[in-house]
């Protein structure tokens, strides 16, 4: 991989993959635009030039499907639920877990987005040329960077829906629940990737939420990728996580 980065196909272009695109555009790269009509031949055709993948978790395996025959150590993942079983066949795939929110107008960066892989040097200079903080991590650090973002990722989506308030209601409310379900599922994918949890996370957590406290959920989504994930990790560790499961139950999810 060319340590020079010319062109990046970004797959998927919703609010992750805009933003990601026009950060790359800003930094002088040429960003192909990949939807589910248009741009496959092309990427196809080009041997070399990274693939970054931006699709929702739900789309996953699709996109997977028709990414096959292209090299794994192209394909940059960018999706922050838990996605490592359908990624299991691209072992040198790359990974991102993006620390931005972006809903319509509203753009904010919370911290530097993690990136780890072959593919990922160049890509993660390029993003924070273009005005998104990026950073290139070790294998461990991005694991541990994994387990600490499912915990956002579990705070911040299924305990909003089921009682109806914001992250900034929520975080007031009920903050022992709050917390209880960020270290459950902290720990539970920590202890799945055999990596040390911090004590660090859920203070720095409250540090980014800070600005998204008007964001509300209308209804639990991506469970399978997030809260249901923790809970299907959880049984097969043989440790309970009933803050989690109780939100689970509220939904009537029973993957």
């Amino acid at each position: 991989m060319s340590t020079r980065l010319e062109r990046v196909f970004v797959v998927g272009m919703g609010e992750v993959g805009r933003r990601l695109a026009g950060a790359l555009a800003a930094a002088g790269v040429e960003t192909v635009p990949v939807t589910r009509e248009s741009g496959w031949d092309r990427l196809a055709g080009d041997p070399g030039a990274p693939v970054l993948v931006c699709v929702r978790e739900e789309a996953l395996a699709a996109v997977l499907a028709r990414l096959r025959g292209v090299a794994p150590a192209r394909l940059v993942f960018v999706q922050n639920g838990w996605v490592r079983e359908l990624l299991a066949g691209h072992p040198a795939c790359s990974r991102g877990l993006i620390w931005f929110t972006a809903k319509g107008g509203f753009f904010r960066v919370l911290r530097p987005s993690a990136f780890a892989g072959p593919a990922v040097g160049a890509l993660a200079g390029a993003l924070a040329l273009g005005g998104i903080a990026a950073e290139a991590l070790a294998p461990g650090a991005f694991a541990a960077a994994e387990a600490e973002k499912m915990g956002f990722n579990c705070v911040v989506g299924l305990p909003l829906a089921v009682h109806g308030v914001s992250l900034g209601e929520y975080l007031a409310g009920r903050p022992d629940e709050a917390e209880a379900v960020f270290s459950e599922a902290t720990g539970v994918t920590a202890r799945a990737l055999a990596v040390p949890t911090s004590a660090a996370w859920w203070p720095e957590f409250l540090r980014v939420a800070e600005p998204l406290a008007w964001v509300t959920a209308g209804a639990a989504k991506a469970l399978e990728f997030r809260n249901g994930a923790v809970a299907r990790l959880a049984r097969g560790l043989g440790v309970s996580v009933p803050a989690n499961d109780a939100l689970l139950a509220a939904v009537g999810y029973g993957g």
